[in-house]
C-alpha cells in the first residue's frame, strides 16, 4: 500500500495519537465551553424512588467528565451528589446517557434542581455548569397500616404476622439465624413510603413460614394505594441459605445494596445442600425492585443458596422492576410460579443453581422491557462462562411463557400494535450453563431460543442440555440464535426428530389459548382450548439415554401436556392460579381486615363463591361458546351435566370423576344448541350447585 506525502503526515499523526492511548492511556480532546442538560427536563414530573435516566447533549462532549448533583434550591449551598465522576465515551449508545442513573429523592417537591458540572482534567469542577429546573417530585400517600416492623428479628427470637393485618415496613428488616419469622394466611406487608428503601431478608439459618391458603393469600406489595402503584415501589422478598453456590469461596453477598458482611446481612453459600429457609406458599409478591443504587435493583424474589428443603409454590411476582424470580446457586425447587408484568427476566438462574421447576407461567406486556434486554428464561454458570462447580443446572417443565409479540407484523415502539424494542429470546442459554426445558409452550416472542457460547452449545450436542417436547407459536425472527462460538450447533437443531419440538412461527394463533395478551385484567386466560395441539399426549418425561438429565426424576408429576395448564379428565382443567393469583394488582385495595383475593362476579347473580361449592359462567348470554368455573372446597367424586327448562339432560360433562379441592374450568360448544335458558349443574357427594345458562343467536 502506498500513501501521497499528505496522506502519509494524516496516517502517523493518526498512528501517533493511537499509540499515545494505547502506552499512556490519554489524548487530548477540545473541552466544551457550554453544557445542555435534556433530560430530566425543567418543569418535568417525576415520582419518587423511581431512577431515571441522565441525558445531555454530546456536542463537543467527547471524553470529557462530568459530575452530577441534586438540590431543592437552585442556590443552595450544598448539593447532594447523583454521579461524581462520569466519562462521555464509546461505544456510541452509551454517549450522552447514563441509563436510570438518577434515583429520584424520596421527598414530595415542587422545586427539584438538578446540576450538571464540566470536570477539569484534575478533576476538579470548573465553572462550565448547567441546571435544570424547577422539577416536581410527586410522592404517593402510603396506605393505612396497623403494625409497623423495623429491624430484625434477632436470633433466637420469633414474630407473627396475624391475618387479616397490615403491617408496614420501616426499611430493610431481618430475619436472623435461628430466627423465625411466621405470617399468617391472610396478611398484608406493604413496604415503606415510595422512595425510601426497604425489603424483607431471610439470613443464612432463618426461617419464614409464609404459608397462605388459596382464598387467603399472603400479600407483599407496594405501599401506595390503587392505580398509584409502580414497579419498584418496594425492595421484595430475599431468601439467603446455606447451600452450596459456584462462587469463589463458596458464598457470596446479595446484589442491591442490603448486604453486610460484618452483620451476616445478605450473605448467602455454604455447603448444606438440605438446608431450609422454610415455606413461601401462596404469595403474592407485588410492585417489588427497588434501586437502591443505579442499576443495583433487588428482584421481586430473590434465592441466594437456598436448599432444596425449603418450599416454593404458588407464588406470584407482579411488576419486578428487575428479575421476577433469581436464583443464586443453591437447588431449591419450586412448583405453580407466575410471572406478571416484568421488566427484566421471568426465571433467572445463575452461580450454580440446580433446582427443578414445574408448572410456571410468565406474562409479559409489550412495552416493559428493561435495556438489558428480557426474556422469559436467563441462564448462566456465572458472570465468566467458567466450569466452576456446581454448575447450573435446572430443569423446567410444563411452563407456559407469553411473550409481547401478539402479531408478526408488529414493530418495535410504543404505539398501538408495537413492542418494546428491549425484548429478546423466549429464552437465552449461555456462558456455560446446563439448563434444561422441557414439555412447554412458548407464544409471541421476538426470538424461540438462544444457546450462547462454547461451553453451553458443547453441553446441548452432548444432550447435557435437553430442550424437548415444547411448543413455539408466533416467533417474528430466528427460531434458534446461535454466536458463532465452536462447536457448533446445527441451524436446524431444535427441529431434531427425537427432540419432538413444535414450531409454528408464523402466527400466534395454532396456540390456542384464551385471552392470553390482554393487560392488567382479570380477564387474563392462560388456558388452552380443548383443541389445541399440546393438550394430550404430548409430554414426555422420559430420559434420553445418553442424557444426565433428570426429568425423569420423581418430583416431576407425569402430566400429559406441555405448558402451565392442560385438560384432565373430561376434558376439565384446574385452574391452579385460582383465586389466589391477582393479574390486576393495580386496583386491589387493600386494607386492615380486607380480602386478599378478589371475588370473581359476572353478575349479581352469577358470582364464584371461593368458601362453598359453587359455579359461574361466561359470557351471559352465551352463543357459540360457554366456559364454566366452579369451585370444589372439598376433594371428591363429581358429576356435571347441563340441563334444559324441562329438567331433560341436554349433555353430560362428567361422570363420577375424582378431584382434588381447587377451581376447575371448562368449555361446551353451544353452536348447535337450541337458544333458550339452560342450567349448568355440578353435583357432589356433599350436594349440588345450579348455575342458570341464556343462549342466543
Amino acid at each position: 500500500m502506498k500513501f501521497s506525502t499528505s496522506k502519509r503526515s494524516v496516517f502517523f499523526a493518526a498512528l501517533s495519537s493511537a499509540i499515545c492511548v494505547i502506552l499512556f492511556g490519554i489524548q487530548a480532546y477540545a473541552q466544551p465551553t457550554s453544557l445542555r442538560l435534556t433530560e430530566p427536563a425543567s418543569g418535568s414530573t417525576l415520582r419518587a424512588g423511581t431512577s431515571v435516566d441522565l441525558v445531555w447533549d454530546t456536542t463537543g462532549t467527547f471524553r470529557s467528565r462530568f459530575r452530577f448533583d441534586w438540590a431543592t434550591s437552585r442556590d443552595a449551598a450544598t448539593w447532594t451528589s447523583i454521579v461524581a465522576n462520569r466519562l462521555d465515551s464509546l461505544p456510541t449508545a452509551n454517549r450522552g446517557r447514563f441509563n436510570g442513573g438518577f434515583r429520584v429523592p424520596s421527598t414530595a417537591t415542587e422545586s427539584l434542581f438538578i446540576r450538571m458540572t464540566l470536570l477539569n482534567t484534575d478533576g476538579t469542577p470548573s465553572s462550565i455548569q448547567t441546571i435544570n429546573g424547577p422539577i416536581t417530585v410527586v410522592r404517593p400517600l402510603p396506605t393505612a397500616s396497623d403494625s409497623v416492623i423495623r429491624g430484625r428479628v434477632a436470633r433466637g427470637q420469633s414474630l407473627t404476622l396475624r391475618s387479616g393485618r397490615v403491617y408496614a415496613l420501616d426499611g430493610y428488616f431481618f430475619v436472623d439465624s435461628l430466627a423465625v419469622l411466621n405470617i399468617e394466611p391472610g396478611t398484608i406487608i406493604v413496604g415503606d413510603t415510595v422512595g425510601q428503601n426497604s425489603a424483607i431478608c431471610v439470613n443464612r439459618g432463618g426461617i419464614i413460614y409464609a404459608n397462605g391458603t388459596p382464598t387467603r393469600p399472603i400479600v407483599m406489595t407496594s405501599s401506595a394505594p390503587p392505580t398509584q402503584r409502580a414497579a419498584g415501589d418496594w425492595g421484595g422478598l430475599l431468601l439467603c441459605g446455606r447451600a452450596r453456590i459456584n462462587n469463589p469461596g463458596g458464598t457470596s453477598t446479595l446484589e442491591g445494596g442490603i448486604a453486610n458482611i460484618a452483620t451476616g446481612d445478605g450473605v448467602f453459600g455454604g455447603t448444606d445442600d438440605n438446608d431450609s429457609s422454610g415455606v413461601i406458599r401462596y404469595v403474592r409478591i407485588e410492585f417489588a425492585g427497588i434501586a437502591a443504587a443505579p442499576n443495583q435493583e433487588l428482584n421481586s424474589l430473590t434465592m441466594g443458596g437456598v436448599g432444596r428443603r425449603t418450599r416454593v409454590e404458588y407464588v406470584q411476582c407482579s411488576y419486578g422492576n428487575d428479575d421476577a424470580f433469581e436464583w443464586f446457586g443453591g437447588n431449591v425447587d419450586g412448583r405453580y410460579l407466575i410471572a406478571t408484568a416484568t421488566l427484566d427476566d421471568d426465571f433467572d438462574g445463575d452461580n450454580g443453581w440446580s433446582g427443578r421447576v414445574q408448572f410456571g407461567l410468565a406474562q409479559r406486556y409489550r412495552l416493559r422491557a428493561d435495556v438489558s434486554t428480557s426474556q422469559a428464561f436467563e441462564m448462566d454458570n456465572d458472570a465468566g462462562g467458567s466450569f466452576n462447580q456446581p454448575l447450573t443446572q435446572a430443569i423446567f417443565s410444563n411452563m407456559t411463557a407469553i411473550g409481547p409479540v401478539q402479531n408478526n407484523a408488529w414493530t418495535t415502539g410504543r404505539g398501538e400494535n408495537q413492542f418494546n424494542s428491549f425484548f429478546g429470546a423466549a429464552a437465552q442459554l449461555r456462558r456455560n450453563n446446563r439448563t434444561s426445558i422441557v414439555n412447554s409452550v412458548f407464544v409471541g416472542w421476538r426470538r424461540g431460543f438462544e444457546i450462547l457460547g462454547t461451553g453451553s452449545q458443547g453441553a446441548a450436542l452432548r444432550d447435557s442440555i435437553l430442550v424437548r417436547n415444547n411448543s413455539w407459536y408466533g416467533v417474528q425472527g430466528v427460531a434458534l440464535q446461535l454466536d458463532g462460538a465452536s462447536p457448533a450447533i446445527p441451524a436446524t437443531w431444535l427441529e431434531t426428530s427425537a427432540f419432538s419440538n413444535v414450531l409454528s412461527p408464523a402466527s400466534v394463533t395454532p396456540a390456542e389459548l384464551g385471552n392470553p395478551f390482554i393487560e392488567n385484567s382479570n380477564a387474563f386466560d392462560p388456558r388452552p382450548r380443548l383443541s389445541a395441539p399440546y393438550i394430550t399426549g404430548a409430554s414426555s418425561f422420559t430420559r434420553p439415554q445418553e442424557s444426565s438429565v433428570a426429568i425423569d426424576d420423581s418430583f416431576f408429576q407425569r402430566v400429559g401436556y406441555r405448558g402451565a395448564f392442560g385438560a384432565g379428565e373430561a376434558g376439565i382443567v384446574n385452574r391452579w392460579d385460582l383465586p389466589w393469583a391477582e393479574y390486576d394488582p393495580q386496583s386491589f385495595e387493600y386494607r386492615s381486615g380486607g380480602v386478599t383475593q378478589r371475588v370473581v362476579s359476572v353478575r349479581n347473580t352469577n358470582t364464584l363463591d371461593y368458601q362453598a361449592l359453587s359455579v359461574t359462567v361466561f359470557p351471559i348470554p352465551a352463543q357459540e361458546r360457554l366456559t364454566v368455573r366452579y369451585n370444589l372446597p372439598l376433594s371428591g367424586k363429581v358429576n356435571i351435566a347441563m340441563m334444559d327448562m324441562l329438567g331433560n339432560t341436554v349433555v353430560v360433562i362428567a361422570s363420577d370423576i375424582q378431584q382434588s379441592t381447587g377451581v376447575y374450568e371448562f368449555a361446551v360448544n353451544t353452536s348447535d344448541f337450541v337458544p333458550g335458558t339452560y342450567f349448568v349443574n355440578v353435583m357432589t357427594e356433599r350436594g349440588v350447585t345450579t348455575q342458570k345458562v341464556t343462549i342466543v343467536r
